[in-house]
């Protein structure tokens, strides 16, 4: 039931708070992706969302450009309708800065309404708190849950769980094949699902991929295009027993920075010349143990999450998808199904993760969230049921 203290204005300065949210996703690193709208009545005083890398935040954006309304600046501290419109509670910690919740305080706000408490327990209601003991009427909305959650689904994972959200990115042919029997794969989808999947990677702080998909498809893994602004986003390559250490001449140690990027491996180097070789210097080399040749897979996500990944998209391959799916380590599968059909030779999406007499009823079942055709394939997006 909605609080009787919203009103209908109230909820299309939220909306428009959630939408400026929804803009930095994937931009603000560790930190949330926040929105905020500070009003003078029917004005909009001030917007503001969290900026690149999650400095300034979204309040500190918002309050800068209302500090600066011919309004506010005429009436300073005589205007007694001043409402702060937020999707996320304002933070009461300080770190380099003050606590945006002192920040509101400061300003003048008389009233302030946000869509979520935040889950921080630097924060967790300390920000309420702060801003009722000045005088300033502060509540919860709890509307648009859905959206919103959509918005902070990775902050929201990483402070419950400590791993990030996992979204499993997958592209096959109509009947279920991600490439030919001798591993060709340009292009199974058009190129209206390969642009959806840069939009992907930019909403995403962290791309993973498996060793045999580098060397076999040699991707570039790069944001391109409009996208290209955004920049590369950090690159984990799954490498169990590091292969890579072998093999030059592939295009992704081109394309990125090579801080950028982590092989994630059970072997250490036996001696620094391949560490630090040309191929791989400034490679980062993170070392997991593994268990029945495979590593494990909550080990390797709890690297990418000290990394700052708070939303990670799994690229492939067959086998690593089969990893998280087997372990259960994913959230959600976006499906990007072309129009061809391949033989049954061709290799599949998944290989084998439950035992062969497994029941139907035992398999996984997911919920669709979203379904779009782009010409004559399909982008579907399914989420793992809670």
């Amino acid at each position: 039931m909605i609080d009787s203290r919203i009103s209908e204005k109230d909820k299309k300065f939220l909306r428009i708070a959630l939408n400026l949210a929804r803009r930095n996703v994937g931009l603000t690193g560790k930190n949330p992706s926040v929105g905020c709208i500070i009003t003078y009545g029917d004005i909009i005083l001030g917007r503001g969302n969290t900026q690149f890398n999650g400095r300034p935040h979204a309040e500190v954006m918002a309050i800068k450009q209302a500090s600066e309304h011919f309004l506010y600046k005429k009436n300073k501290r005589k205007i007694k309708n001043i409402n702060v419109y937020i999707t996320l509670e304002p933070c009461a910690h300080e770190t380099t800065s003050p606590s945006c919740a002192k920040e509101i305080i400061k300003f003048g706000a008389n009233r302030v309404i946000y869509l979520k408490t935040d889950p921080d327990n630097r924060t967790n209601g300390k920000g309420k708190y702060l801003m009722e003991e000045a005088g300033i009427e502060c509540f919860e909305a709890k509307i648009y849950e859905p959206e919103n959650a959509d918005v902070l689904k990775g902050y929201l994972k990483q402070k419950k769980t400590g791993l990030p959200y996992v979204t499993l990115k997958i592209g096959s042919s109509l009947n279920g094949k991600i490439a030919t029997k001798s591993g060709e794969s340009k292009w199974i989808t058009n190129s209206l699902c390969r642009k959806r999947v840069q939009l992907l990677r930019s909403e995403n702080d962290g791309i993973l991929i498996g060793k045999n998909s580098v060397i076999i498809d040699n991707p570039r893994l790069n944001l391109r295009d409009e996208f290209e602004v955004i920049g590369n986003k950090p690159v984990f390559i799954l490498d169990t027993n590091f292969k890579l250490s072998s093999i030059e001449g592939l295009t992704l140690f081109d394309k990125l920075e090579r801080e950028r990027i982590y092989i994630i491996t059970s072997k250490k180097p036996k001696n620094m010349s391949i560490k630090s070789s040309c191929f791989l210097k400034g490679v980062n080399i993170k070392n997991v143990k593994s268990e029945l040749g495979f590593l494990n897979i909550k080990e390797v996500l709890k690297i990418v999450s000290k990394m700052g990944v708070n939303r990670l998209m799994v690229e492939g391959g067959a086998s690593v998808w089969t990893s998280f799916l087997k372990t259960g380590y994913f959230d959600e599968i976006v499906m990007f199904t072309g129009s061809k059909i391949i033989n049954d030779s061709a290799l599949s999406c998944f290989n084998d993760f439950l035992p062969p007499d497994t029941r139907l009823g035992d398999f996984p079942n997911l919920t669709l969230t979203s379904l779009q055709n782009w010409k004559d394939d399909i982008e579907a997006r399914w989420e793992v049921r809670s």
